[in-house]
């Protein structure tokens, strides 16, 4: 975030191109072409445009900047380098745009001061976590359903996520207007596209925390719909799935995209992210019972060998017996740059051996989800 010093000064300024400091800048050497982004950033947050080589000035109330520039041409490196100058002194974060992706973009970019690099085809999701860290989202902006693909439908629920988690990371919990909002977008795209058109989108995403929970969201939706449950319990499943991970934005981020086993100490860290987030949530307040008992609860099993309670059997409730299933099942069918995912029908197999530990008539019960999410078979 720019320091609030140096918002003060800048505000004070006039004739500014920039009149808000909740605002991301758009910096782009062609607007034309940058409309769609810019429309994007603005589902996202509040965003204005500036032509690169507009020569109004410039104050230093952004939020965030976007520099969608070819990072190749001489001329345009000069004045990126001219415009940056401020966000570079004040630490706002810097999104480049690589057109390309090519390593002397992404060398260049980085050499200007570019804090994240995106290539042009990052989805909304991607563009809302590299904002997370700088920009408050004030409102949930799902579109109406009817209006959208399956596959934007999906995009938009991720996008939604990504605004509840980030609200998280910054200390702020989820409205219970945000959550009903993201979970109807999980049901519509669920509903529309099935867990196995999820499962293709989700699995672009890099961020592993993200991409697992959406998994283990769009698996929880797709297994109450093959239970039959109503809307109503539907959507509460979809909420503590939602919901489940909510304390790992506090664990630092070294210890959650660590591309390797977790030592030992590692290991106790991360184990608190369910305790934190049921602190975090019930200080909160206004969360159903239920619902906190899976963010607590969800690394519970049936034996008595789970965290962090060590509870067993009659203990563990229905809803927290089936989310489990569903974040043990996504786990393990996971992308990660560095280990392949297991095949569904080796990733079913092993909640079947988890006999005693998981409730065996439910794990029947998700075989249906797990055939629906392996890849269709090429006759």
């Amino acid at each position: 975030m720019i320091p609030t010093a140096t918002k003060n000064t800048v505000r004070e300024r006039r004739g500014s191109a920039v009149s808000s400091d909740n605002t991301t800048l758009l910096i782009s050497d062609r607007p034309d072409c940058s409309r769609e982004l810019a429309h994007r950033l603005g589902a996202i947050c509040r965003c204005q445009t500036m032509a690169l080589f507009d020569r109004q000035p410039v104050a230093a109330v952004a939020a965030a900047v976007v520099a969608d520039v070819g990072f190749r041409d001489p001329a345009n490196i000069r004045r990126v380098r001219e415009l940056l100058s401020w966000p570079r002194a004040s630490g706002a974060p810097i999104i480049a745009i690589l057109r390309d992706n090519s390593h002397q973009e992404r060398v260049q970019a980085t050499a200007l001061g570019a804090t994240v690099l995106l290539p042009a085809t990052a989805s909304d999701l991607d563009l809302a976590a590299a904002l997370a860290p700088a920009v408050r989202y004030e409102q949930p902006c799902a579109s109406a359903a009817a209006t959208l693909s399956p596959a934007q439908n999906i995009e938009q629920a991720s996008l939604q996520f990504g605004m509840l988690f980030s609200a998280a990371v910054r200390g702020e919990a989820p409205t219970n207007r945000h959550i009903e909002a993201t979970t109807k977008c999980v049901m519509t795209a669920i509903g529309e596209g099935g867990i196995r058109r999820w499962l293709e989108i989700i699995w672009r995403h890099d961020d592993a925390t993200y991409q697992h929970c959406l998994l283990v969201t769009g698996l929880a939706a797709e297994f109450a719909r093959s239970l039959r449950f109503t809307a109503g319990d539907q959507m509460q499943l979809i909420r503590g799935a939602l919901l489940h991970d909510i304390g790992k934005a506090k664990i630092p981020l070294a210890i959650l995209n660590k591309p390797g086993a977790l030592t030992a100490n590692e290991l106790t860290v991360i184990r608190t992210h369910a305790q934190i987030g049921y602190e975090f949530l019930r200080q909160q307040g206004g969360y159903e019972s239920a619902v906190l008992e899976v963010v607590l609860r969800h690394h519970e099993l049936l034996d008595g060998s789970g965290y962090p309670g060590g509870l067993s059997r009659a203990q563990i409730t229905d809803l927290v017996r089936l989310v489990t299933i569903c974040d043990i099942y996504a786990a393990l069918i996971e992308r990660r740059a560095y280990r392949a995912p297991m095949e569904p029908a080796r990733a079913f197999k092993t909640l079947q051996d988890m006999d005693g530990k998981l409730e065996t008539a439910l794990v029947r019960a998700f075989a249906s989800v797990a055939e629906k999410s392996a890849a269709p078979r090429l006759a």
